[in-house]
């Protein structure tokens, strides 16, 4: 193995789960492959921070196989934190075709196959999947790092191998915790709308004069759940001016259509979290909760037809994001 440059090994294990990890000059990135693909480190190198929140399950070990259940308590009982994938469904459990669709899908309690495609001081390739087990799908992703990069490459394909058409539900849930993340983060976004309960706002000031670009925890507020629409360029940004330091999401809008905004600063004192959780969650998702039984955006794919999509995670040192480009190219403001 080598010591220099981007390198990469699965030879290790976490509570005996098979893990995968990447590094280079500037990133460390593990994957949990036996625990959904989840990656539970993304530590950015020159700082020593680790972006992602830890549950305060996250020793709990889990088994290798966690059925689907239309609840969320299976999901929140194994919940670590990290980065999950939500595919075949996203959100509240519900039925579709007479197969029932858990809390969030199905691939997170998955163990996933895995092999290293490329190991070279300039770049490495490694290559995950899976099958879901209620629906006939097969999901694919690709994740490479670059020398003196700090970006997070990801190529993902969805197949239907099934002898019909399936709509599905398609997301990632990275949850940003300590020491990233504290009251004074900011959320840059592209022209978008933003769904509060019922309603649907300018983003990022509302015709109030609310500015909910700014994570500041609210002690009335509780948890959280806000929903970015209608956004005119596939990117978005969680950035701690105090710590000039910053993670950006670039992704297709066409076919991640929304991004969810989790917000949880130790406000809920019962289960699961009893005032231990301090988070929020960016995620880039295909549809808002409960679309199946709304009717409303879902992706579909044809017998046999493939989806592929690009999503790339950025690092970056400023005080503000004015744009990213499809490229991962920041331009700070």
């Amino acid at each position: 193995m080598r010591h220099f440059g981007v390198r990469v090994t699965d030879r290790y294990r976490l509570d005996d789960l098979r893990t995968v990890i990447l590094e280079n000059e500037l990133l460390r990135i593990t994957f949990l492959a036996d625990q959904g693909s989840d990656i539970i480190e993304f530590l950015y190198k020159p700082k020593d921070i680790d972006f992602l929140w830890r549950s305060p399950l996250a020793s709990r070990r889990r088994r290798p196989f966690v059925p689907a259940s239309p609840i969320h308590r299976p999901f929140l009982d194994h919940y670590a934190g990290g980065w999950q994938e939500l595919f075949p469904h996203a959100g509240p459990g519900t039925t579709y075709l007479k197969a029932e669709l858990g809390f969030h899908g199905e691939v997170w309690g998955l163990p996933w196959e895995h092999e290293i495609v490329k190991d070279q001081a300039e770049e490495v390739v490694v290559r995950f999947w899976v099958r879901t087990v209620r629906m006939p799908f097969y999901l694919e992703k690709s994740v490479s790092l670059r020398t003196q990069e700090s970006t997070l490459r990801f190529h993902e394909v969805v197949v239907n191998e099934g002898k019909t058409p399936l709509q599905f539900m398609w997301g990632h849930h990275p949850a940003f915790g300590p020491p990233f993340l504290d009251g004074h983060c900011v959320l840059d976004a592209p022209a978008c709308r933003v769904q509060i309960g019922e309603e649907l706002l300018p983003w990022p000031v509302d015709s109030k004069g609310r500015d909910h670009s700014r994570l500041v925890p609210e002690e009335s507020a509780g948890e959280v759940m806000k929903y970015l629409h209608d956004l005119r360029e596939g990117w978005v940004a969680l950035t701690n001016p105090n710590k000039l330091l910053g993670i950006g999401l670039v992704f297709d809008p066409r076919v991640f259509r929304y991004v969810w905004l989790w917000q949880e600063f130790e406000y809920t004192r019962e289960y699961p979290w009893f005032g231990r959780a301090y988070v929020v969650g960016v995620e880039p998702h295909s549809s808002l909760p409960g679309a199946h039984q709304s009717g409303g955006s879902l992706l579909e794919l044809a017998e046999g037809e493939r989806l592929e999509t690009d999503m790339l995670a950025v690092v970056y040192e400023t005080s503000g994001v004015r744009s990213i480009s499809p490229q991962g190219h920041v331009v700070a403001r």
